[in-house]
């Protein structure tokens, strides 16, 4: 027999902003929710999804379908990943007690609609309902209303980051450049920032940073360092290549390898920290990491050479590069593989 839940979601749990745990199961707990949201966020799209959810469930009960559930499932206001797996695990909960085949999806926002593909993998869903609040108002609610999303940007996490976090730092970036009367590079840098914030803010990247910080504080730390190691190879590149402009000794293989240092140092900083985070959660195996570190120093040395033979011009000597190369590629591999045996018959850890 078909039995249908009305889920009304909450990606991003504002219901626990108000004090309500989620999730809510059953018409009696979803009428208390509603009775505080109506004290504490009437104006709120939210509310509005709530009374909706509500209203299809009683009107699918007037239909005579009586094997009807509503369940009010919230996220976490961490966003991104961690809103979607704490909204998972409650579905779960709220699948394992009610015992539903079907749903009825009620939201309001286009971040909620990020769990209807989580409702879709373990439900069949038969209907969809969004929420879209339009209203009309004096220029005093205007104000009131523009006055509450502005609190909501300056307060929440997620939403300060950007409202308040990327225009402070271009300020930042004004005055010590003024200071410095460097003025006619602000342009660039600012758009680079702006730019930086939309990328990072769009893929995750803060929320994927968060996640480290709270796994692996050496991780963050050690990822910091080589980020600012790989920005200033770019400006020390940038750097080159002006002089490039002026003077025509400066080749653009200079250019290559004044940058390559940075790098390789932020590569290798990267792999020792994983190796040092693994000493420190007491996991010895850091063998891969030493032989990681090794061969980018090998390889690192060998691209200098080259380059150096390009720039000379000496077929001898790029004769010479390429059998080294060729040598070096078949003892990394030899080297490796030996090793992979000694750790697969437990010769080492």
């Amino acid at each position: 027999m078909e039995k249908i839940i009305v889920i009304y979601i909450d990606i991003d749990d504002d219901l626990g902003r108000i004090g309500l745990q989620t999730p809510l199961i059953g018409e009696e707990e979803v009428k208390k929710a509603i009775e505080v949201a109506e004290q504490m966020i009437p104006t709120d799209s939210d509310f509005n999804a709530m009374i909706v959810a509500r209203n299809i469930y009683k009107k699918l009960k007037e239909e005579g379908k009586e094997n009807v559930e509503i369940a009010f499932i919230s996220g976490s206001d961490k966003g991104s990943l961690d809103s979607q797996l704490a909204f998972s695990e409650k579905l779960d909960k709220v699948i394992e007690k009610v015992k539903p085949t079907s749903a009825v999806i009620v939201y309001d926002s286009p971040e909620d609609a990020k769990a209807i593909p989580i409702i879709q993998s373990k439900l069949k869903i038969i209907g969809i309902e969004r929420v879209l609040v339009e209203q009309y108002r004096g220029v005093e609610e205007t104000y009131a209303l523009l006055a509450r999303y502005l609190k909501k940007a300056l307060s929440e996490p997620r939403y300060s980051r950007i409202f308040l976090g990327v225009p402070g730092l271009i300020f930042l970036i004004f005055g010590l450049f003024s200071l410095l009367n460097l003025t006619a590079y602000l342009g660039p840098i600012i758009l680079m920032v702006i730019g930086s914030a939309f990328v990072i803010r769009g893929l995750g990247i803060d929320d994927l940073i968060e996640k480290w910080w709270e796994n692996s504080t050496i991780m963050v730390i050690i990822a910091i360092i080589a980020i600012i190691s790989f920005i200033a190879g770019i400006i020390n590149g940038y750097l080159v290549f002006e002089n490039v402009r002026y003077y025509a000794t400066v080749t653009y293989v200079d250019i290559a390898l004044s940058m390559s240092p940075y790098f390789v140092f932020s590569i290798i900083i990267l792999i020792g920290g994983k190796a040092i985070n693994k000493i420190v959660n007491r996991d010895i195996r850091v063998w891969h990491d030493i032989y990681k570190i090794f061969s980018v120093v090998i390889i690192y040395y060998i691209i200098v050479v080259i380059s150096k033979n390009i720039e000379t011009n000496v077929y001898e000597l790029q004769l010479q590069t390429i059998y080294s190369l060729s040598i070096t590629t078949f003892i990394l591999i030899t080297v490796y593989i030996i090793l992979s045996l000694l750790e697969k018959y437990r010769f080492i850890t």
